[in-house]
């Protein structure tokens, strides 16, 4: 290839890349919704996760959607307990929505305990991003 056949083929390349990145984020920003995470065996709301917390509590009230708080585990402990404790977590985060003016009508809790992973590996890096809730727009 010539130097401008090379340069047009650069160009065009990188405007679908930045095209693809941008449906991305446009598609990312437009559900509006962010996880929060918790520590090992525990169900309180992190202060980390408050910033988040409010930021769903506005694009739900921004959006009337009905939103479902979905609890997750890591792998540890039983199937029984890590249902217990995604419950515990999805209502911990639906009480302080409702506390931010959310109405208790609009969301709804599950478990799954550790049966959705979002990383597979069996050590702490996985079991922390595994330690979470969802929200997930009905």
């Amino acid at each position: 290839m010539n130097g401008t056949k090379l340069f047009l083929v650069a160009v065009v390349a990188s405007t679908m890349a930045a095209g693809c990145a941008q449906q991305t984020t446009k598609k990312e920003t437009a559900k509006g919704l962010q996880r929060i995470y918790f520590d090992f065996d525990k169900a309180d709301i992190k202060a980390g996760s408050e910033a988040a917390l409010k930021g769903n509590a506005a694009w739900v009230k921004d959006h009337s959607k009905n939103i479902v708080i979905q609890g997750n585990c890591d792998e540890r402990g039983t199937n029984e307990y890590n249902i217990a404790l995604g419950d515990r977590r999805a209502n911990a985060a639906k009480k302080y929505l409702i506390n931010l003016g959310v109405a208790k009508g609009e969301l709804s809790t599950v478990s799954y305990g550790e049966e959705k992973p979002a990383a597979s590996c069996h050590d702490e890096s996985c079991w922390s991003q595994n330690r979470r809730d969802e929200f997930v727009a009905k």
